[in-house]
């Protein structure tokens, strides 16, 4: 029998298949969901977790009402990984916590594995400073808003499908810079010197250059939020503190910069989503913050 359409309907059912361990910060670049979680929807399965797996996919366009029945088939694989695949999510034709929370649009209120992840996903980007326990309360809704501010996306404080496409894009991102930084620690002595040097050339390079930038702004003043940057400045001690967060490679840490119409500002902090020409400023209090929004700027590095 079909189920009534119904966008909550895994949420307020608690969906047991899906109660297992996000070991997210350990997961390799690419990482099937698989791996992310122990027990989750997948292929041979017959239950009725696979029928509301299938009504969601049905509402979405992606299975024909007939296909609706219960049983996890081919037919609902190959629906999975082309709504993953629309999505920007890891097309393994899985129903994992990702999937399945993209697929209900969590909000305030809802609980379970799918929000645990979200919130896992949410503190390896720095928006969230706060243990992840499966519960959407205010914390994780303002941090929502403040992912959603920072993608220059819809912001309208739900997890949903392109929300998630974006979490899933920064986080891996994450992953490769921690795999990489991994990877140069097992250089050798001689390699390591050599790097120094050349990261010291880049640095004076670097002095006097103009680039232009996409800048948003970030505050420490916000529940949970530790308030104390990557190289140790407490913003919340010193909440008019000049300063940025930066992409190392690009303007190196401890740079004093100025900022086309805003003044002298020093690198000294780094973000999950900060790569490339894109740069972060702090700012007082969360108003101002959302005030300055996003914009591009020219920005000279002075020493």
């Amino acid at each position: 029998m079909k189920l009534k359409p119904s966008f909550h309907t895994w949420k307020t059912l608690g969906i047991p298949a899906l109660a297992t361990t996000i070991v997210l910060l350990a997961t390799p670049v690419g990482a099937k969901a698989s791996e992310l979680v122990s027990s989750e929807l997948e292929s041979g399965q017959e239950n009725t977790q696979v029928e509301q797996l299938q009504e969601l996919l049905n509402e979405r366009g992606f299975l024909e009402d007939h296909q609706v029945n219960g049983t996890f088939g081919a037919e609902t694989t190959t629906a999975i990984e082309d709504y993953q695949d629309k999505h920007g999510l890891d097309e393994d034709g899985v129903a994992g916590p990702i999937t399945v929370g993209s697929l209900e649009i969590l909000s305030e209120g809802d609980e379970g594995e799918p929000v645990k992840t979200l919130q896992e996903q949410l503190n390896i980007l720095g928006f969230l400073d706060q243990k992840a326990d499966g519960e959407f309360e205010s914390n994780t809704h303002d941090a929502v808003l403040a992912f959603q501010q920072s993608e220059d996306i819809l912001v309208d404080g739900l997890a949903g499908p392109q929300t998630f496409g974006a979490l899933t894009a920064e986080t891996e991102a994450v992953h490769e810079k921690q795999d990489n930084t991994a990877s140069k620690k097992q250089t050798t002595a001689k390699d390591h010197s050599e790097n120094v040097a050349s990261e010291s050339s880049q640095s004076t390079e670097s002095e006097g250059r103009t680039i232009n930038v996409s800048a948003t702004a970030y505050t420490a003043d916000c529940s949970g939020c530790s308030g104390v940057t990557s190289t140790g400045v407490d913003l919340n001690a010193n909440p008019n503190a000049k300063v940025i967060a930066v992409d190392p490679d690009v303007i190196p840490l401890g740079s004093k910069v100025e900022i086309e119409g805003y003044g002298t500002y020093t690198a000294a902090d780094t973000g999950g989503s900060i790569h490339g020409n894109k740069i972060d400023v702090h700012m007082p209090n969360k108003s101002k913050a959302y005030d300055f929004g996003r914009r591009n700027v020219d920005v000279t590095i002075l020493e």
